[in-house]
């Protein structure tokens, strides 16, 4: 795994060897920052189930200017962790070693201009979603993303969001929504 494009382009990043955790593919992630994120430039990310951190450390290469990774494996942390030194950018990131759900009822993280969102496949999103919409981490202008398996129906996401972008890459499928207002 490697990053794509920006200032730390092909840097090669750790990556996790357990069943746990599943990382975003290159293609994936090429295709999902050629779609709306060619530049992040002074953007402020979350990133949930962070894992590797491949994501979050893409949009910084990209410009963001902050990324919150969220992640609670243990094993996944420590290599998000180091991912981050090894990218040399610890001060644009803040990394919360926590279950989710617990930060988004516990914790006041301030509005995200992209909410980056790729919980394990058998967890259900309204799981999260619904406490997430009651937090004041998002705006109008706000962007969702969500990674989950290719044939997964994502129709219900309609119902609260509007739906800018869905692909398919291989196994998985991203969604690029904005909550309706």
């Amino acid at each position: 795994m490697r990053i794509i494009s920006g200032s730390l382009r092909s840097l090669k990043l750790q990556t996790l060897s357990s069943n746990t955790t599943r990382p975003s593919s290159d293609r994936l992630k090429e295709s999902l920052f050629n779609a709306m994120f060619m530049r992040c430039d002074g953007q402020r990310w979350c990133d949930m189930f962070a894992g590797s951190g491949a994501i979050g450390l893409e949009a910084l290469s990209r410009g963001a200017k902050e990324v919150v990774f969220i992640e609670q494996d243990k094993e996944a942390f420590k290599v998000l962790r180091s991912n981050v030194e090894t990218c040399k950018m610890q001060t644009q990131s803040i990394l919360i070693h926590d279950d989710a759900i617990h930060v988004i009822h516990n914790q006041s993280l301030g509005v995200f201009d992209v909410i980056f969102m790729d919980p394990p496949y058998d967890m259900s999103l309204e799981w999260f979603i619904e406490p997430l919409l009651k937090q004041a981490w998002y705006d109008k202008d706000t962007l969702f993303v969500f990674e989950r398996r290719s044939q997964e129906d994502l129709s219900s996401l309609s119902l609260r969001f509007e739906i800018i972008k869905q692909r398919k890459v291989g196994q998985s499928q991203y969604v690029i929504a904005c909550i309706k207002v």
